[in-house]
């Protein structure tokens, strides 16, 4: 398994970016092709003005199928939706899920 991270920076206006992230860009994000398992949490920080607002986790088979979601027609969409809610961008991390049975 192999999993993406998406790690968004603390916006501007906290409720517009979750109004519009769960009613527009999740249901598309959900699309992906390949996506075994996903899910978004807003982390509770311990350090003040930790600029981690929300997470999003994927879960791919492999790296190959994580690419091509991320290259597929949708994958592209979603790309492309960001700045509509995050001008900021942001930050796409990813790593294999060695030994992990979920």
């Amino acid at each position: 398994m192999h999993k993406l991270l998406v790690l968004y920076p603390v916006p501007a206006e906290p409720d517009a970016f979750l109004a519009y992230y769960e009613t527009h860009h999740l249901p598309l994000a959900r699309r992906l092709p390949g996506l075994r398992a996903e899910r978004h949490v807003r982390p509770a920080m311990l350090s003040p003005g930790a600029p981690v607002f929300l997470i999003w986790e994927g879960v791919f088979d492999d790296r190959p199928a994580m690419v091509a979601a991320l290259k597929s027609e949708i994958g592209q969409a979603v790309a492309r939706d960001v700045p509509n809610y995050s001008p900021a961008g942001a930050t796409l991390l990813h790593f294999p899920l060695e030994g992990d049975a979920s």
